[in-house]
């Protein structure tokens, strides 16, 4: 698949990405609940050392936050315990995850509970070559993968490639990012809370997709959990409500978290998904609220 993505034009790329939010629409591919979980997030930590604008984890809004180990494991257990292992892909990421200096442990913690799953840290790579030998014995014991984002920045990502495989860990690039400069889109952020959340749901590209589990709490999008970094910094109030997430210790079953990530949760209100700004440019943030708004108020 990869290999045939080099030779389609990009233009046509770009075509596919605007289109493919009024197919999901029409398809109500969105909810219809999986079989399995496709994608579990897991923070290591929120804050990240490039502070790319418009993030729509909020990072550079974040300060230091590193996640609990303890409140990790139990996250872990609980999940495996009522999963079974049907998740697809667990990612452990950020904010940048190889900030956390016990990230070791956070990665033979996610293999104990999860021996079959494939496991992936997500990075902008930019601190993969200071990492020292407990890492790389790690990432190899517990087979963990790494996936890098490449960014336009001045870093020799080609010369962090061969390192990592020198180590002897698999790896590869997000997306298209390995052949096309890793641009910014805006999803615009409705301050009001005006938008339909059943049209917002079918057309997002996290949702039934995505899932992101955030001390105790599984929630259907990235968006939900960190809001509150931005409502903090720019004194607003989008409102996380008891629908918005499923508290895992009270939940029964896998069924119960699939049923609940196809459906569209309060929160979705805020997302304006249909007025996405594409291609806005890669840049560091200015910390201004038009980066998730699309607008200066």
């Amino acid at each position: 698949m990869n290999l045939i993505k080099k030779f389609i034009p990009y233009k046509v790329i770009l075509l596919r990405r605007e289109l493919l939010p009024l197919w999901r629409k029409m398809t109500k591919k969105n909810m219809k609940p999986k079989r399995n979980i496709p994608i579990l997030h897991l923070h290591l930590t929120d804050h990240c050392n490039l502070n790319c604008k418009g993030c729509d984890n909020f990072s550079p809004l974040s300060p230091e936050v590193f996640t609990d180990i303890s409140v990790f494991e139990n996250d872990c257990a609980k999940m495996a315990n009522l999963t079974n292992w049907r998740i697809d892909e667990i990612q452990l990421l950020g904010g940048e995850p190889l900030l956390h200096p016990h990230i070791t442990s956070f990665m033979e913690i996610a293999r104990k509970y999860f021996p079959v799953n494939t496991i992936n840290i997500v990075s902008n790579g930019t601190l993969l070559k200071k990492q020292k030998e407990e890492f790389w014995k790690s990432c190899r014991e517990n087979n963990i993968h790494i996936i890098v984002t490449k960014y336009p920045i001045n870093i020799d990502f080609k010369g962090i490639e061969q390192h990592v495989k020198v180590q002897g860990v698999s790896f590869s690039y997000y997306g298209n990012t390995e052949s096309v400069d890793k641009t910014m889109q805006c999803t615009p952020l409705d301050m009001e809370g005006k938008q339909d959340p059943r049209d917002s749901f079918l057309r997002c590209s996290r949702a039934n997709r995505c899932v992101s589990l955030d001390n105790g709490k599984i929630y259907p999008c990235s968006l939900i959990p960190y809001v509150k970094y931005f409502n903090k910094h720019f004194d607003k109030n989008l409102v996380i409500s008891s629908g918005d997430y499923l508290n895992i210790n009270k939940a029964e079953n896998i069924d119960e978290i699939l049923n609940f990530v196809s459906k569209p949760a309060p929160f979705c209100r805020y997302c304006n998904i249909k007025g996405t700004i594409w291609d806005i440019g890669y840049g560091v943030s200015k910390k201004e609220i038009s980066e998730w708004t699309g607008t200066n108020s």
